[in-house]
């Protein structure tokens, strides 16, 4: 899945930097990620730094994580 970060002004002057991904439909639309998450609203994609947006895209990326088993008992 394609997936971009954008600055964003508010009309306040606050700039948020959003992670957005192709819509998960229409294929050729940009939309905010919360919009393909299955949460929902709960899914945060908007960060005050674009480094702090950059240290989440992992999240959106399609990224997989890794497991270690520590102890089997």
């Amino acid at each position: 899945m394609k997936v971009r970060i954008i600055e964003r002004t508010n009309p306040d002057g606050r700039i948020q930097y959003i992670i957005q991904q192709k819509h998960f439909l229409f294929f050729w639309w940009w939309v905010d990620a919360w919009i393909n998450s299955l949460c929902g609203a709960c899914c945060r994609d908007y960060f005050d730094t674009l480094k702090e947006a950059e240290q989440n895209l992992c999240y959106f990326d399609g990224s997989q994580c890794t497991e270690k088993v520590i102890y089997n008992g």
